[in-house]
């Protein structure tokens, strides 16, 4: 049984998801910037994307779906238990399944990401990892319909994916504003995080990060970035 993962502000209960409480989610959860009122988190797995916006919009709504049941059920859970439950509504749906009549100011997604790869004998993991169940263009097809006008939409994804989300992405009249390429220990690419808008923007703002240095230690980047979520101290 996986410990429950203590945040400063809430706590995530971990224990039927496939995909553990990680560095992505921390990464595009404190990344983010912007004020919000209405967010969709897109595939909420534990909740912890939603509780992260939860605490930073503390005025906003925050709608969570998850096609899983029992990842859903958990995330229930975690956001009945959080100081944040009148902002949270979870629902048991696909994304492709849902709709809204009001549209969303933010979405937020760690979506799957393997496309064309072997799956493993856990289907609950390889629903988490693989696009079988949401192709990227519907990932962007769904997040363009329910974005108001001037509505941000983020995800993390792998570094060598970014291409093909930035091509489906113009496909829906979305384009990168802001960007965070995370650093591996030998200096390559590993993830690629992404803020989306409807504006095209010839030079979005780039960066980079190194997440732990060669000695498996976080960098002082990312402990600052993340600091307002983490329960225990990073720099010991």
């Amino acid at each position: 049984m996986s410990r429950p993962f203590h945040f400063k502000q809430f706590t995530i209960n971990q224990t039927a998801n496939s995909q553990k409480v990680g560095t992505d989610s921390m990464l595009l959860g404190a990344w983010v910037n912007g004020s919000f009122n209405r967010i969709l988190d897109i595939g909420t797995g534990t909740g912890i994307l939603a509780l992260m916006m939860a605490q930073k919009n503390p005025a906003a709504f925050i709608t969570a779906i998850e096609p899983d049941l029992d990842s859903f059920d958990e995330a229930y859970s975690n956001f009945q238990e959080s100081p944040f439950r009148s902002q949270l509504l979870a629902i048991h749906t696909r994304l492709q399944d849902f709709g809204s009549i009001d549209k969303f100011d933010l979405i937020i997604a760690n979506p799957p990401y393997f496309e064309n790869a072997f799956l493993s004998k856990d289907a609950d993991r390889n629903r988490t990892r693989h696009t079988a169940d949401l192709p990227v263009f519907e990932l962007y097809e769904c997040a363009s319909d329910l974005l108001r006008e001037n509505g941000q939409f983020a995800v993390i994804i792998p570094f060598e994916e970014e291409e093909n989300h930035f091509y489906r992405a113009a496909m829906e009249d979305l384009y990168p504003q802001r960007i965070l390429r995370t650093l591996r220990e030998d200096g390559d690419y590993k993830r690629t995080l992404i803020q989306f808008g409807a504006t095209p923007t010839p030079t979005p703002l780039t960066k980079e990060l190194l997440v732990k240095d060669a000695s498996n230690r976080y960098s002082d980047t990312y402990i600052e970035l993340t600091k307002d979520f983490y329960g225990k101290d990073l720099s010991k």
